[in-house]
């Protein structure tokens, strides 16, 4: 009998110990919306997942405007011309979000012609002007006109939109892009609902950038308050991180020059690995979920994971692992390239240690440290990747970097 009770006993305790330590020590991201892949909507931000890239065209008023003018934005893409036979519909449609946050910063709708040739800056000024005469702020509306390949390569590669060739210029797909240029959700122009449910999932948006927002700000003030002590620079006297270029999971170069000016977060591993590399890479997952909701973007912190044993670890391979870890590769960056550069940079850059090891578990010996760079190119921090609180020390060294920085 006493063993049936403590048989009870345990089973009733596994559950309540895994919510313990998962509320105490785990950092959970709970997506308002899905994200895009070619193959479906997944929630978490892995390779595939889409996001749209730079572009750029001319607006209403005939001046440039791409992607570089929405950072920071939420916005609707739409597609059609304002000579289509469709354009009241669609028009109506727009209309919802716009009126809805016509006083509101950071929302925006942008629509690309399909009829570039009709749709001349001063056809759409006129468009616009109509439709927008009771907004609260300014140019949340654009219009975009071009070549007619350039929007017809933006429609298919960025927005992985494909036409019906007997009526290319019916495209009734509405696209929802989040502040970061992720695909966030996607409705179809003649649902009578449509944007209605767009405006809401705008709001769920807005509201994950308010509540980064109010946590960047709230640290910041604590900061002002308790100024801390101001964190060190390591190694020798002017030593900086030498120049690198690497090879990333897409298979295209990565170098120093894609990292300046910008903290980093830096580590070894490999993807093989049978001992501490998913320890290490599950704090740096970790690390990025904290940092998102802390308000603290990809412009202004990146990770980069070099592996030790590059002759394995493929491009193909490191997308594998950066999907099992679920990152946000936006922001965290893992490497491969010749083995002796990664070496050498791990031991004259960060004075690591990464080599091959007959004995150690896997044949590589590395270590287990996070590296922490400043946006001038000098090591701050060195931190025990193995250890939560030596990781949360971390975080906050790099909250209070971004803090000083403002000042």
């Amino acid at each position: 009998m006493r063993q049936k009770v403590s048989l009870i006993l345990l089973l009733l305790a596994l559950p309540l110990t895994g919510i313990i330590v998962l509320g105490v020590l785990g950092e959970h991201e709970f997506n308002t919306l899905p994200y895009f892949t070619e193959n479906g909507t997944i929630d978490s931000l892995v390779p595939g997942v889409k996001r749209v890239g730079e572009f750029e065209l001319i607006n209403q008023k005939g001046e440039s405007f791409g992607l570089k003018d929405l950072k920071g934005q939420v916005w609707i893409a739409a597609f059609f011309g304002t000579d289509a036979t469709h354009v009241g519909t669609i028009t109506k449609q727009l209309l919802w979000p716009n009126f809805r946050y016509r006083d509101k910063e950071g929302i925006s709708i942008v629509c690309f012609s399909l009829s570039p040739e009709h749709d001349t800056p001063e056809v759409l000024s006129e468009y616009v002007t109509l439709n927008t005469r009771y907004n609260g702020k300014e140019d949340k509306w654009q219009f975009l006109t071009g070549e007619r390949e350039y929007i017809d390569k933006i429609i298919r590669e960025e927005f992985m939109i494909e036409r019906d060739p007997e009526d290319p210029d019916n495209v009734a797909t509405l696209w929802l892009v989040d502040a970061r240029g992720y695909l966030r959700g996607v409705y179809h122009a003649a649902s009578e609902n449509a944007l209605r449910d767009a405006t809401e999932d705008i709001a769920l948006l807005k509201k994950e950038m308010d509540l980064a927002e109010y946590a960047r700000r709230k640290q910041k003030e604590s900061f002002e308050k308790n100024p801390p002590n101001p964190l060190p620079i390591l190694g020798p006297k002017n030593h900086t991180i030498p120049p690198f270029v690497f090879t990333g999971l897409d298979n295209k170069e990565f170098s120093h020059k894609d990292v300046e000016g910008k903290i980093r977060i830096i580590d070894y591993f490999f993807t093989h690995c049978p001992t501490i590399c998913p320890l290490l890479s599950g704090q740096l997952a970790r690390t990025q979920v904290i940092l998102r909701k802390k308000g603290v973007s990809t412009d202004e912190v990146m990770i980069l994971s070099h592996s030790v044993d590059p002759e394995r670890d493929s491009p193909e391979r490191l997308a594998w692992y950066a999907e099992k870890m679920g990152a946000d590769t936006s922001q965290w960056k893992f490497l491969t390239g010749d083995k002796e550069d990664l070496y050498d940079q791990a031991r004259f850059g960060y004075f690591l240690t990464a080599l091959p090891s007959d004995t150690a578990a896997g044949g590589f010996f590395h270590s287990d440290t996070f590296v922490l760079v400043d946006k001038q190119d000098r090591i701050r921090g060195y931190y025990d990747g193995t250890s939560t609180s030596e990781v949360d020390t971390m975080i906050e060294n790099i909250l209070q970097l971004l803090s000083e920085e403002v000042k």
